[in-house]
């Protein structure tokens, strides 16, 4: 037999069956961390999709700001010309 498999029997039953709980909570921490990350990777898409929209919706207005003031401009030019 192997040295592992000897220190393994000498734990006993109770032994092994700590060793075989530590190793399931070292595995769900090992996923809780996985879902950490992917929340946080979920977030931070989130944050920049949300930002992107809001540079967007910033452009757009500054957008039509500037058609407004051609829009005044043009009607400007046409009264000018009206008898």
């Amino acid at each position: 037999m192997s040295e592992l498999t000897q220190e393994i029997l000498k734990l006993g039953t109770g032994g092994i069956i700590c060793l075989v709980l530590l190793w399931v909570i070292y595995k769900s921490e090992q996923r809780e961390k996985l879902k950490d990350a992917r929340i946080q990777m979920l977030e931070n898409k989130l944050t920049e999709n949300y930002d992107e929209r809001i540079a967007a919706a910033d452009s757009i207005a500054e957008s039509n700001v500037g058609l407004r003031h051609a829009l005044e401009a043009l009607t400007a030019q046409i009264k000018a010309r009206l008898p």
